[in-house]
């Protein structure tokens, strides 16, 4: 079993979910989730320091996970899905 795709899979189901409730989809830009749990849009990939590890941001294109750093000072980069 793919885990991975499985994931982003449902990555991709709440971002739709959460952009077409809040009138986002005609909007670019991505949903940026935390623990199953949409945490904000964004215009583009922010500043991975902005956000603490475990973050994932979600695109029509693409999915990036928040990775190194900590909860206090935010992550170290993005690492594509």
């Amino acid at each position: 079993m793919d885990y991975r795709a499985l994931l982003v899979q449902e990555l991709i189901k709440i971002t739709k979910t959460w952009v077409d409730a809040n009138g986002y989809s005609s909007k670019d830009g991505m949903v940026c989730i935390f623990n199953g749990k949409v945490q904000g849009w964004v215009k583009e990939l922010p500043d991975p320091a902005d956000w603490r590890p475990g973050v994932y941001a979600v695109s029509k294109e693409a999915v990036f996970l928040a990775v190194g750093g900590d909860n206090v000072n935010g992550a170290k980069q993005w690492a594509q899905v």
